[in-house]
């Protein structure tokens, strides 16, 4: 309702006489919850015609225990299967239809007759992409038999139509005629099934079919929002105990006008999850209203699971419905005033339809820190934003979106000390992590320094934490603990490396090292997606029954050999770790950071899981970042020379009798010779050269350093390429061990080129461990040029890779837990 509407006359006895409303209310919303159920729908369609499919012995033995008393059934069911048949396909949808039109909602009507269409359509398409591609256990868990005997595909879309309906017309708990029509939706599908006329797999599918359709299109249109405005929004204000006289929202939205809006309304508007209110009582008492809202929890419910899922130690709240979600704001807030905390006071709740309202105290300040110039904002001020948040993280207590919008800034006290609130703890926790408190400490920093500067946020921080916490919160400075403005304030200023530099200024021996919070990012979620299609395609490739016949003919001992093997990889990666060190390192625990890179691997591509972990190592043993970079990327040049001289020493030694590593024909020759002339002729222009200078100089920057004083220390020098050398060998001997287990001669030079070749391939392609591009590249070289068939040649590599990746994944957990323990990670 807006100022306009409430001008009018209204009668005595309406609950808005004597209230003006400023609100723009949403006749009709797009639920989040249309959207998670209709994909969910879509999944139970998925997993019912696999379980038809590949169940379908369960099923059709259940379909012969109904056929034996089939013709009975039909004598009895005739009159009933009609009976419902008519209700479902005409009274049902009749009823629907009659109860819009009596209700004056002519666009529902629509909407359900399109849903029903939909539907119909759906269903016509799922019955022909079925009979056009589906399997033979598909097609057949699908069909009845009909009248001429044959087997018929029957997916009855009247049924899918109708329940395409129901969905769209809305909650079946919202009024009582879509209720019965459910119930009887439900019995006429299982009469149609007990008396033999549809499977239960194609009863079932047809009506998930329909209930997708329908909430695809009530997702896609919009329904009607069950929240509180006008009339019934002061109902609930006033059963939280007040009487309004003004009611004005304060966040963005249609018809959002700034200049009828104070600025602390407007701050709390931009940062609180639901509809803010600025209320105004009968008394001239001002108050902050906020109305959460049904369809709109389920976003925030999400957002905080996922938060929760991706961040290490950080614990979400099982905030399941609306009321809870509220209730558990309100305690954090009431925690935090409790523990000396300025921030309002709830002193009201309520609930109005689908609305949850809390009426809180409307705190004594001006404007928000973000109002603020940077000229008027003192020390002072700095320091009363850190001794808010200090007294919160002191009691147990984090916030987990501080920005420069939730913290709310008043007039001076009498002692002329600046007077702060911290508001919006939708998302704070009360006994919290110590990484949570942290990271609170982190969010002040950055949005103090968005406002006031690099050099002023962190000598306030300095001040209110000490130089012990600072480091301590050093290493969480990144982008993806702040919200999302103060995010976006950080980059465009790009005051995130200043930051760390100033305070590198201030505590030279810091460890800026970014601490690794994230347990998983979209490219992570990209990767393993790619090796799940990779791994699918690699089992849909083979013959099950072949493999199952190679890995029982599979020699135990080669396997147990190749698994010492690959224990070997372990100390070769520590010797030569220890031997490019700066420091002298600890070589138990050097070991166990390559095993716990084995834990790694599950998430992050080849390679970069020891890379990691070493710098770490060196990290925490005080070696400046310059120079653990400049040793890791030493490590890893040293394991390429180390791969190619290895290469050539095999060949010398073997007498090059592999066929894998026979002198290339003319062709091959011809088309390298064209490749190294094409990509000499591109480094003549000077675009290409520059980028291709700037990708190579600057690993090379680093390492050289490094390497001229490792080249004075021969000794070092040739352990670490030895401990590489160890490595590489002992990978190619898993390899050779594990052909062996299969019966499979192969030349060890062989051997070694596949292992190089499907090495190289995993560092590539960026998914974990390297997942799918490894398995595909051995097999295709077991297959094409080994001669092994493809049962063999995939069990060979399935073995391989459990011994060199998965049974390794265990081990490096327990070595990760044992580092972590220890302080070493």
């Amino acid at each position: 309702m807006t100022a306009a509407d409430t001008m009018q006359e209204v009668p005595a006895d309406d609950p808005l006489r004597g209230v003006t409303v400023i609100d723009q209310p949403s006749t009709r919303v797009h639920r989040v919850t249309d959207l998670i159920a209709a994909i969910g729908t879509v999944v139970g369609i998925v997993l019912v015609l696999l379980l038809g499919a590949y169940g379908h012995a369960t099923t059709q033995g259940f379909a012969e225990d109904v056929s034996g008393i089939a013709k009975v059934l039909q004598r009895l069911l005739v009159a009933p299967v009609n009976i419902f048949s008519g209700i479902v396909t005409l009274m049902v949808p009749s009823a629907v239809i009659i109860d819009f039109a009596a209700r004056r909602e002519p666009r529902r009507i629509l909407e359900v007759l399109g849903a029903a269409v939909l539907a119909f359509i759906a269903t016509l398409i799922a019955a022909l992409t079925t009979l056009e591609w589906g399997s033979d256990e598909l097609i057949s868990s699908l069909s009845v038999r009909g009248a001429e005997g044959a087997m018929v595909v029957q997916l009855p879309a009247y049924l899918a139509a109708v329940a395409a309906m129901l969905t769209t017309a809305g909650l079946r708990t919202t009024r009582r005629v879509l209720s019965i029509s459910w119930t009887l939706l439900w019995i006429s599908a299982a009469v149609a099934f007990v008396s033999g006329i549809v499977t239960l797999p194609a009863v079932i599918t047809v009506i998930l079919i329909g209930r997708a359709s329908g909430l695809t299109l009530r997702w896609l249109l919009g329904s009607m929002a069950d929240r509180a405005y006008g009339a019934v929004l002061v109902e609930g204000i006033r059963r939280a105990g007040f009487e309004p006289r003004r009611v004005v929202r304060s966040d963005a939205h249609d018809g959002y006008d700034p200049g009828v809006i104070d600025p602390v309304s407007a701050a709390l508007g931009r940062t609180r999850s639901g509809r803010v209110y600025d209320v105004t009582t009968v008394e001239g008492h001002r108050l902050i209203t906020i109305a959460v809202d049904g369809d709109r929890h389920a976003a925030g419910f999400l957002t905080k699971l996922w938060t929760t899922m991706r961040f290490r130690g950080i614990d979400a709240r099982a905030e399941m419905s609306l009321r809870h979600s509220a209730e558990s704001t309100a305690l954090a807030s009431h925690a935090a005033r409790a523990a000396g905390v300025r921030t309002a006071r709830v002193l009201g709740m309520s609930q109005a339809r689908d609305t949850m309202i809390t009426v809180y105290q409307r705190p004594l300040a001006t404007r928000s820190l973000l109002d603020i110039p940077a000229a008027e904002v003192s020390d002072a001020l700095l320091d009363a934003v850190w001794a808010e948040v200090s007294r919160a993280n002191a009691a147990g207590i984090a916030h987990r979106t501080i920005s420069a919008d939730t913290v709310l800034v008043g007039e001076e006290d009498a002692t002329g000390a600046p007077v702060v609130w911290i508001t919006t703890w939708e998302m704070g926790e009360v006994a919290s992590s110590t990484l949570a408190r942290r990271l609170d400490s982190v969010q002040v920093l950055a949005a103090t320094a968005a406002i006031v500067g690099a050099e002023r946020a962190v000598n306030a921080a300095f001040r209110a934490l000490g130089e012990d916490v600072v480091e301590q919160i050093a290493p969480l400075l990144q982008m993806i603990v702040l919200p999302r403005e103060t995010r976006q304030a950080i980059k465009r200023d790009k005051l995130l490396p200043e930051l760390r530099s100033r305070i590198v200024q201030r505590l030279p021996d810091a460890e800026i090292e970014q601490q690794n919070i994230a347990r998983f990012g979209w490219r992570t979620i990209a990767t393993i997606i790619l090796a799940l299609i990779a791994g699918g395609v690699i089992l849909a490739s083979f013959n099950t029954a072949d493999v199952v016949s190679a890995l029982e003919q599979a020699n135990a001992w080669w396997i147990l050999g190749a698994f010492l093997w690959s224990l070997l990889t372990f100390l070769g990666a520590a010797l030569a770790m220890v031997a490019f060190s700066p420091v002298k390192l600890p070589w138990t625990r050097v070991v166990l950071t390559q095993v716990a890179a084995a834990y790694i691997a599950l998430a992050v591509p080849a390679g970069v899981g020891p890379a990691a972990l070493n710098l770490r190592l060196l990290t925490r043993r005080r070696v400046a970042n310059p120079l653990a970079v400049a040793t890791v990327a030493l490590v890893q040049v040293s394991a390429i020379v180390v791969t190619v001289g290895g290469l050539l020493v095999l060949t010398l030694i073997t007498g090059s009798e592999g066929t894998l590593a026979a002198l290339p024909s003319t062709t091959v020759l011809m088309g390298v010779g064209a490749v190294v002339t094409v990509v000499v002729a591109a480094m003549l222009i000077p675009r290409l050269r520059r980028w291709v200078l700037a990708k190579i100089m600057p690993p090379l920057r680093q390492t050289w350093p490094r390497l001229v004083q490792i080249l004075g220390q021969p000794m070092r020098l040739l352990t670490g390429l030895a401990g590489n050398f160890v490595q590489t060998i002992a990978f190619v001997g898993a390899f050779y061990c594990t052909l062996q287990a299969f019966g499979q001669e192969l030349a060890i030079i062989d051997v070694a080129v596949l292992f190089f070749l499907s090495n190289a391939v995993g560092a590539v392609v960026p998914t974990p461990g390297g997942l799918g591009a490894v398995e595909a590249a051995l097999i295709a070289g077991l297959t094409t040029s080994a001669g092994l068939s493809t049962g063999v040649a995939t069990s060979v590599v399935i073995v391989y890779r459990l011994i060199t990746y998965w049974i390794r994944i265990p081990m490096g957990y327990v070595a990760m837990q044992w580092l972590q323990r220890k302080g070493e990670l």
